[in-house]
């Protein structure tokens, strides 16, 4: 990947270095990744996509990980062709069902119309029998090719399969070893489905989206080829990537990050190296609550021309430790525009100084100073998320973003779960973890129009 050089600055393009860290991967982002079909054909990697989905099973996040990028992963797989894979996580046998979470899609530009076949290079745990006979399966649909389950499939009522069902595959976990493979079965749920193609019709150009859903975790996606029908099924390590349509993108690292605790009158949180969020005690204030305050320099984003058009916004950051042991959310809300704590310096914020902060409430946000009157997003944390990063993309964060008039843009985190111990999340002062970031998609567009992506 071709890196830039960072200025020193907060703000640097994708795939740039900043000051003691490095975007290692291509972010994950809904709309932002689209594969170019050419030639009748799409070459992806499992590990470069679109978006995921997550679940909570068993009291942990069930979704689609990178490996070795994001999970050490179950079972070791080896030869992947980019030195990564996406596996389906954690493996402790829970089942899925298809079309829903946990997935992940891929989207595609298809500009020839016509049958296509889809071929993976995937696999299995090959750990032990049982883990390889409770992780050789998987759900595969196209999010915009429906026609319902009505009638045997391929008949006059049932032309389209609404998913298919890929099961088996050979005793390894070597990618080298295992053959590219289309064998499935259309709209099922059941234990060794086989005897069909992944096939289906494109009926006229555009963009579809390929998404890969949990029947059992630990299958492992190293690479799809999505091609013609009549073209012969892919060898070896297979076609090269397709072609990337990627937005450019700002990532903003915070300029300044903190947390204030109810009972704090002078005390200064700046240097730590996490922020603690904290709801302690039911429907009332409790002195020990804690809500973590995140400003970002945009103002990058008035040098772009008048005919680009902003169309994601993406909050990440990084969980350190989830303290209660249940699953539950952090909610995000920008700070208005008029508020003295939107452009609030991290080495002298404090209640009494911080017109954001509500001593009156439980969770401790002057919803009167937050943009809209209202969270913008939420994220969830878990045992199971700990030491990963979390965050989220949102239409209401995007809006914020472009209603942006002084070049700073501050958000307020808190939760509304009650329990004694906190959160903890990464600062930027944590050297060995990514800082909290925002991250703003942009294309160009038609003149005078307003571009919106969900």
């Amino acid at each position: 990947m071709k890196k830039a050089t960072c200025t020193g600055s907060s703000v640097f393009t994708i795939l740039a270095l900043a000051s003691g860290w490095a975007l290692t991967s291509l972010t994950p982002a809904r709309a932002d990744v689209v594969y170019h079909e050419v030639d009748g054909v799409v070459a992806g990697e499992g590990e470069i996509y679109s978006s995921r989905t997550y679940r909570y099973e068993k009291s942990v996040s069930n979704s689609w990980y990178v490996v070795p990028l994001e999970s050490a992963g179950a079972g070791t797989f080896t030869n992947a062709r980019n030195a990564a894979y996406i596996q389906c996580l954690p493996d402790n046998s829970s089942g899925g069902s298809p079309t829903n979470p946990p997935s992940v899609s891929y989207r595609m530009k298809i500009s020839v119309p016509g049958t296509y076949r889809l071929y993976l290079r995937w696999g299995k745990n090959c750990t032990t029998a049982d883990t390889a006979g409770s992780s050789d399966s998987m759900f595969v649909d196209i999010e915009e090719l429906k026609d319902g389950t009505d009638g045997v499939f391929n008949s006059p009522t049932n032309k389209i399969a609404d998913w298919y069902e890929f099961a088996g595959g050979p005793t390894t976990n070597d990618f080298a070893l295992l053959p590219w493979t289309s064998t499935c079965k259309p709209e099922v749920n059941e234990a060794g489905a086989s005897g069909y193609t992944a096939d289906w019709l494109i009926p006229k150009a555009g963009h579809y989206t390929l998404r890969f859903s949990q029947r059992e975790d630990g299958a492992a996606v190293d690479a799809f080829v999505f091609q013609r029908n009549f073209l012969p099924a892919p060898t070896g390590d297979g076609p090269a990537m397709s072609p990337l349509e990627q937005p450019q993108r700002f990532v903003f690292a915070t300029t300044d990050d903190t947390y204030l605790r109810r009972d704090d009158t002078n005390a200064f949180r700046y240097a730590e190296t996490m922020m603690v969020i904290k709801n302690d005690n039911g429907s009332i204030p409790s002195a020990l609550d804690r809500v973590a305050f995140l400003r970002f320099d945009v103002s990058d984003l008035a040098t772009l021309d008048e005919k680009m058009v902003l169309t994601n916004a993406t909050f990440k950051i990084d969980l350190l430790d989830e303290g209660s042991g249940t699953n539950h959310a952090i909610y995000a809300a920008v700070i208005a525009e008029d508020a003295e704590a939107e452009n609030f310096n991290e080495t002298n914020l404090w209640p009494g100084v911080n017109d954001a902060w509500d001593d009156t409430v439980d969770e401790a946000v002057d919803v009167s100073k937050i943009f809209g009157g209202a969270p913008v997003g939420s994220f969830d944390v878990s045992t199971n998320l700990e030491n990963t990063t979390v965050g989220f993309s949102s239409r209401a964060l995007l809006e914020a973003v472009r209603a942006d008039t002084d070049g700073v843009l501050s958000l307020a985190l808190y939760r509304t779960f009650d329990g004694p111990q906190g959160d903890n999340l990464s600062s930027k002062e944590n050297t060995a973890k990514f800082p909290p970031r925002l991250e703003v998609s942009f294309r160009r567009g038609h003149s005078g129009t307003l571009i919106f992506f969900n």
